[in-house]
């Protein structure tokens, strides 16, 4: 009868380990991400942004960071 259990015990743990497995092997954490990327490089936002949002983001950043001009020398 124990020996019931074991091939029972056995026979779960080889389905749950193949589960896991393929689960694992389907998930891939950066393609959200680079479809994330693709969109903003097509549309100028972020796809959870509308437009108006990143345009007042563009500007609330240019008024803190301010891009340097090189002098005559070319030094920034």
């Amino acid at each position: 009868m124990s020996d019931v259990f074991a091939y029972l015990i056995l026979a779960i743990g080889i389905v749950g380990f193949y589960f896991i497995f393929r689960v694992l092997r389907q998930f891939d954490p950066r393609g959200s991400e680079d479809e994330a990327r693709a969109f903003f490089d097509e549309h100028g936002h972020w796809p959870d942004q509308t437009p108006e949002e990143a345009e007042e983001e563009r500007r609330r950043l240019a008024s803190v960071y301010s891009l340097a001009e090189p002098d005559d020398d070319g030094y920034v």
